[in-house]
């Protein structure tokens, strides 16, 4: 038996709308591990928040609590232990309602597939999203509107996410999955960059900006030599094909007839300008 650990909170999702941005934090770190084969096990989580005398302060903390609450419970995922963070005000206001999750999961074996590329079988294997492009979904808290500007209602969330990680689960722990990698914050746009390696890059179409930046969890990109058996372990999950692997180590991103092309050291480089802020 393998294990496997996720964690992570999203302030813009929960800003937006407490209750199902912080069910959305449990089921992309869900969906995290489903990456890798795993099913979650147990949680431990820190819950976030300002001045709880403030009633709007209150109010989303009390919500992002019943949020996390629900999608835990609705994943058979028991949060054993954490702490709470209150107070958290300076003179630009409180901090957004922030669930921090981090979650263990589990898995037969501990071969898992990696979340880069894999170039030697571009010619055999094919791009495909499981779970759904997204091209209706809002954009509601996503990077993409905290760049651009903007409102938007929170993306919709699915109504058995068990279901939904199980099945993303099973795509990931076929011997045709090359690679494996979870759709969340920058939605698909950045999850394919983050998949370009030296000697492996991708050429994608995408029909709408949506589909490219709305940050809708419980969604996989995989490399895999064999689509229909994708499609057989996906159950309900709707799979498209969106692109082909290349050998170019460079991003091809096509979205309404615009094309944005990226190499490896390119994403690099946007990647480090943080480390390299704080150096």
């Amino acid at each position: 038996v393998g294990l496997a650990l996720a964690s992570g909170a999203v302030p813009r999702w929960t800003s937006v709308d407490p209750y199902d941005g912080a069910r959305a934090v449990a089921l992309e770190n869900a969906s995290n591990l489903a990456a890798k084969g795993a099913v979650p096990l147990a949680a431990v989580d820190c819950l976030n928040g300002g001045n709880p005398e403030k009633p709007d302060v209150y109010g989303g903390f009390e919500a992002i609590v019943d949020g996390l609450a629900d999608a835990c419970s609705a994943l058979d995922t028991p949060v054993v232990g954490g702490n709470v963070s209150l107070y958290n005000d300076s003179v630009a206001g409180p901090i957004p309602p922030t669930p921090t999750l981090a979650v263990l999961g589990t898995k037969r074996g501990v071969d898992a597939p990696p979340a880069t590329l894999d170039g030697t079988a571009a010619d055999a294997s094919t791009l495909v999203v499981v779970g759904g492009l997204g091209e209706t979904d809002a954009l509601g808290g996503s990077a993409y509107l905290a760049a651009a500007g903007g409102t938007d209602r929170f993306p919709s969330l699915p109504a058995d996410p068990a279901a939904v990680v199980a099945s993303l689960a099973r795509v990931a722990r076929l011997e045709s999955t090359l690679a494996s990698h979870d759709v969340s914050e920058g939605g698909l746009a950045v999850t394919l960059a983050e998949l370009v390696a030296d000697d492996a890059g991708a050429a994608v179409t995408l029909p709408t900006r949506a589909a490219a930046f709305t940050e809708t969890p419980g969604r996989l990109v995989v490399q895999t030599t064999d689509p229909d058996a994708v499609r057989d372990a996906a159950g309900e999950l709707t799979v498209t094909r969106i692109g082909d692997v290349t050998t170019d180590g460079a991003l091809s991103l096509t979205v309404d007839d615009e094309t944005l092309a990226m190499t490896a050291d390119e994403i690099r480089a946007h990647r480090d300008v943080i480390a390299r802020e704080l150096a």
